[in-house]
């Protein structure tokens, strides 16, 4: 075999075509990647600059996009829950911030309170005041969380995913812990995913420019790639859930429905609350309103007020001095776990309990897990136990890779004791891009490996080779021979 240089080896890799990759990787075992949002904090390429945050800065990048300056996103509940129980002036707010989970766990923690006394007796006034205030903001959140999200991802799909994806085998697992599409649209850009069957479930539903029985084309090539959003997704839509004032329950407004929708794409208007549309938006990204869901896809009793009650709505005018549209369908809202001790799983057992029984079965045969930018905080118990759970129950035989900065806390946090039960541990003290830039550096390995399993791939290569060698002038002759 003819020395090449590295750089051409990995030259070779980075442009076989992506099934070409699948073909060579198919008998390698497969890798479980399981990312926390240190994995898609990396990306800014959104018009304002602003990277998809983490929990410390989520409010930091809520000042600096749309979110928190348009009329068009209903942020008002927020601004008067800062005002009135935390003591910040709305001219203050862009100034201010909090870990959103510590936010958002002291907002539940009131809620739980206040549904332990409404399970016992009549509240008072002053306690409903409460409960519509909490109930209120927590409701407000789940839109707010989706939009700062939709915002921050808003710009090309080119993403640290898509170079993770030229080393991936097609017997590869994806997990993930955030809510962002990001690594949804770098597998869709593979030719070797698709929405319609590629998160473990089917949807109702599909937006695609238009509502449809599931997103337009197919797979390239083949391969048994799974996205699994444990604490589900921006994309994925249901009809509106948030806290009941007179039950402090979260609730549906189709009490018992478990149909979930796909949001994928749509460049043309689509029926939203008061026909607050807005374009201009990449694939799988929405405006602050997600698409109302047409009712042909709910029984009508599900859809109709109860027997002697009827449905009174208002709004009053402060999004158009004139009459907004009055749009059909049902609202809908995000399918978002939120950052809470007690996470809400059960309200979406066909969806997020399926999701998590197909990856506690996965991880029951992985040979390999790899944690990027997940550092499991204290509000995520499920993941943990999840972890735990796969390491004790196979002592010895799951190499297992941590990559984030600061990766010794989350080793602490896991506990050297669980640890001890992997085949191997490697902690990478880093940044997902540095980790990735290591990956690189194995892809002249990776080829020469390739080259010499596989005949045809060694003679692609070395065509591509003695090409490379030839002088400006042989490969004109060449392709003058060839016309």
């Amino acid at each position: 075999m003819i020395s090449m240089p590295n750089g051409f080896l990995r030259f070779c890799w980075l442009n076989l075509p992506p099934y070409a990759r699948a073909k060579i990787l198919e008998n390698a075992p497969g890798t479980v990647w399981i990312f926390g949002a240190g994995a898609s904090h990396h990306y800014d390429l959104n018009k304002f600059g602003v990277p998809v945050p983490l929990a410390g800065g989520f409010f930091e990048a809520f000042n600096r996009l749309p979110s928190s300056q348009e009329l068009n996103t209903h942020v008002g509940p927020l601004v008067s829950f800062l005002e009135h129980y935390r003591g910040v002036a709305p001219r203050a707010i862009p100034t201010w911030n909090e870990n959103i989970e510590d936010f958002m766990t002291s907002v539940e923690a009131e809620l739980e309170k206040l549904r332990a006394k409404r399970a016992k007796r009549k509240l008072t006034a002053e306690e409903f005041a409460r409960v519509f205030s909490f109930g209120t903001v927590f409701n407000n959140m789940n839109f707010i969380f989706a939009n700062v999200l939709n915002e921050a991802q808003n710009g090309a799909s080119t993403s640290l995913y898509h170079q993770l994806l030229n080393l991936c085998a097609p017997n590869d697992t994806f997990m993930t812990f955030n809510w962002d599409t990001l690594l949804d649209r770098a597998l869709a850009d593979s030719g070797g995913w698709s929405p319609n069957n590629g998160y473990g479930f089917r949807f109702d539903a599909a937006m695609d420019s238009t509502w449809k029985s599931k997103v337009q084309g197919s797979c390239q090539f083949k391969t048994n790639w799974k996205l699994m959003k444990l604490h589900g997704s921006t994309n994925w839509l249901v009809p509106l859930v948030g806290v009941h004032f007179q039950t402090v329950k979260f609730q549906s407004i189709v009490p018992n429905s478990e149909r979930v929708f796909l949001y994928w794409h749509s460049n043309l208007a689509y029926s939203t609350h008061k026909g607050r549309w807005r374009g201009g938006y990449a694939p799988t990204c929405y405006c602050y309103y997600p698409p109302n869901i047409p009712g042909r896809y709910f029984e009508r009793a599900e859809i109709s007020a109860p027997p002697g009650r009827v449905f009174v709505r208002f709004t009053p005018r402060i999004n158009s001095p004139f009459s907004e549209l009055d749009e059909q369908g049902v609202p809908s809202s995000p399918v978002l776990i939120t950052p809470v001790r007690q996470k809400k799983y059960d309200m979406y057992t066909s969806t997020i309990g399926s999701v998590w029984k197909q990856a506690e079965e996965r991880l029951k045969t992985a040979k390999r897990i790899v944690i990027i930018g997940y550092s499991f905080p204290p509000t995520d118990v499920r993941p943990m136990k999840l972890l735990k759970s796969a390491l004790n129950a196979r002592k010895g035989e799951i190499e297992l890779e941590i990559v984030a900065p600061g990766a010794a806390d989350i080793v602490s946090r896991i506990g050297e004791k669980i640890l001890a039960k992997a085949k191997k541990l490697t902690v990478h003290n880093m940044k997902f891009e540095d980790y990735l830039a290591g990956l690189y550096d194995g892809l002249p390995e990776l080829m020469k490996r390739a080259s010499a399993e596989d005949g045809d791939v060694r003679d692609w290569m070395l065509r591509l080779y003695a090409l490379n060698q030839m002088s400006t002038e042989q490969r004109a002759r060449l392709h003058e021979n060839e016309d």
